[in-house]
Order: C-alpha cells, then structure tokens, then sequence
C-alpha cells in the first residue's frame, strides 16, 4: 500500500510524497516550499492532548476512527505534508511487556500505557529471558488486533506500533543503573542481553510487516513520516545516556543488522548527541535520523554537517509555542537546506519554548500547525538567501 496510496477522502498525495521522496533522495531544494513540514494533528499519543475515551486503547474501531477522521480534518484545514497511515499506539513498552515488564493501562486522561516495573534483579536473570512470542506475549496480541482491523476496515495504510530501541528497552529491562554499571562490570552478560533483544525486535517487526504491507525497504509510517528509504525506524532516546565507546560496543552493531535486515531505516533521538555521531556515521544501513534538538542550535548544525550528502536529517521538536523565533534560531548555523525536513506534533495542552523546555498551552492546532508550516518556510527562505 505505501506506493499506490496516492489520495484519502478526496484529498491528493502524490505531491507531498514526491516532496518527501525528493528529500529522502537528497535533492537539493529549489524554494522553500520544496522542504517538506507535517504538524501533525490530531496526535495518535495521549500525552498532552484533550482526554479521550479509555476505548481508544481498547477498542480498535475507536482508535481507527480517531485517527482516519482526525486526519480527514488536518487534510481539510492544514497546508502542510503529512501523509496519513494508522499508528497503532500502545505507549513506548510494547517489546518489554513482552519480556514481563508490567504496563500501567492508559486512563485517557492525557496519559499513555506505560512500563512500571523491571524484569532483571541481577544479571543472572538475563540467562532466564525467553524470545516472545509475538501472538502471546504482554501487549503483542493486542497490538496486532488492533492492526490485523486497520488492514481490514480502514481507508488508511498501517504502520508499526512505536518500536522502542533495544537499547532503551534493556534500560526498561534492567533499570537504567543496573544496565550502564554491567556495561562495564559485566560485558558479556550485556552483550547476550543486547542480542537477545535485537533478536525479538526483528522477529517482531517482521510479524508486524506481515500486516502492513510494505514493501522491502520502505514504510507506510515510521514515527510520523511515510517513507520510500527506510523499512524500519529505532527510537533511541538513551542514545543520549551512554558514551561513545558504550555504544559502538554494545549497540552500533546490532542497530547495523537491524537496519540492513529491513533495507535501511530511521533512528531518533532527543536532546543533544554529538557525542555519537561518529558512531551514526559508522552505522550501517541509517538512511535517515529523527532527532528533537530541543533548542540547542549547535547541536543541530553539528549533526547536519555529519549527515550531509548521506542521511535526510528529521525535525521532530515538540511543536513550539513560537514557531517563527524558534525556527529562525534552529537554522541559524546551517547553510544548506538539503536533505531536511520537519516532522513535528502538534499537541494540544504542550508546547516547546525557545529553550527546549515544556510550557502548558491552550491552542487551536489547525491553526498552530499552518503558524509552523509558514515560520519553517520563512526561516529556510534565510537560510536559501530567497
């Protein structure tokens, strides 16, 4: 479905696709309306939007018609890029509830399912860890319910539940202490955990594509962006956590084979990573990363100058509560456009300030997504000298 899915509800797409296929291809843009922006509205998550019914996580049609209608509306009111496919959203722990990991239920109240316990005591509870199985395992079934009735009854292409990283999994595994002191007292015992997780992802983004679709390759959504370049993406916000060494250790050749095994893929994170951008370039089949650089404009000139002419570089902030200030601040140490794009969520109670800090706000979205989309197009303008 990601490439004859050309038009919903009498809205056409195949020029917001081919906007986004020309920058995954790195094609330098012409204007700065050849950049694409998705504010995306409304949000599939819970947290920091308007109360939804508890039904949303427990009936798939709720989710369906929340999602299909909501972007029926952005389509009709936002002249932005987004291209719509159905994320089913069970919060960040899917993989570890499949491990054993408890999951706190969504209550709808601008929250999301959510782990609140760890698996491993000591390390050698590791050697104990069994592969899920994806039909049986914590919220797999439930998640693949939820898919197996997109793929059915609805108008939209179905994407992948979030696929949290291995490494931040082994963190919700282990606890975060426990796993960064084996790193370094007990090497093996993390390397077999690594491997054992990377193992259960894989398997289980395979059953998963059983679903969607999708051709080798490519993906009807990873973390918001329909793409032509990537058949997998890792969000891996503790990349941030470790160092360099750490990681090339104990995560950079698992994501390699990860990504590779899908035809190449998106990895995310937040906050500042220059620290392993060594490492990213030295990742094997990256084609893409999604990053909130949370206001740290040297950081994220650092990590443009790094992917320039290999990676499409994914803006994925918090939509700011001023978009033109923000913006115009962001782009302020890159020279060239090519090969990025803004991919941000609009949500209706949070917003980012100037300084990658969370501020409380009450907003139209319809209205603060087209305020992006027009401040992304006049800060790229300077950045173009047009």
């Amino acid at each position: 479905m990601t490439d004859n899915f050309t038009s919903f509800r009498g809205f056409d797409l195949t020029a917001r696709k081919s906007k986004i296929k020309r920058t995954m291809d790195l094609i330098p843009p012409k204007t700065p309306g050849d950049i694409p922006v998705l504010a995306q509205t409304p949000c599939f998550f819970g947290f920091g939007n308007n109360r939804r019914p508890k039904a949303y996580w427990e009936d798939p049609a709720e989710m369906l018609k929340f999602q299909q209608d909501g972007f029926e509306q952005h389509l009709k009111y936002v002249d932005d890029d987004t291209v719509p496919y159905f994320m089913p959203w069970f919060g960040t722990g899917v993989l570890a509830s499949a491990f054993g990991c408890r999951i706190r239920p969504a209550t709808g109240d601008g929250d999301d399912p959510g782990v609140v316990s760890t698996v491993i005591e000591n390390v050698g509870d590791i050697a104990k860890l069994k592969r899920p199985d994806p039909h049986g395992s914590g919220y797999m079934p439930k998640v693949l319910e939820f898919m197996e009735y997109a793929a059915l009854r609805g108008d939209i292409p179905v994407g992948y539940t979030d696929l949290n990283s291995p490494l931040s999994t082994a963190a919700q595994l282990c606890g975060y202490d426990r796993l960064f002191y084996w790193m370094y007292d007990e090497p093996e015992a993390v390397r077999d955990l690594m491997s054992l997780i990377c193992e259960s992802f894989a398997k289980w983004v395979e059953v998963q594509k059983e679903i969607t679709g999708e051709p080798f390759g490519c993906s009807n959504g990873l973390q918001g962006v329909w793409t032509p370049k990537g058949g997998v993406w890792l969000s891996d916000d503790d990349l941030v956590s470790v160092s360099g060494g750490l990681y090339a250790e104990f995560v950079l050749p698992c994501y390699s084979d990860i990504f590779e095994r899908f035809g190449g893929g998106h990895l995310h994170y937040c906050g500042n990573g220059t620290h392993q951008l060594e490492n990213i370039k030295n990742m094997r089949g990256v084609t893409a990363v999604n990053n909130s650089p949370m206001g740290n404009n040297t950081a994220f000139a650092k990590l443009c100058e790094a992917a320039r002419g290999k990676l499409t570089v994914e803006i994925q902030d918090a939509a700011p509560a001023d978009p033109e200030t923000y913006y115009k601040n962001l782009f302020s140490e890159i020279g060239d456009m090519t090969g990025i794009m803004v991919a941000t969520f609009v949500e209706d109670n949070l917003a980012m300030d100037n300084y990658g800090q969370t501020i409380y706000v009450k907003r139209d979205p319809f209205k603060a997504a087209n305020d992006i989309v027009k401040a992304v197009r006049g800060a790229a303008a300077s950045v173009m000298k047009i």
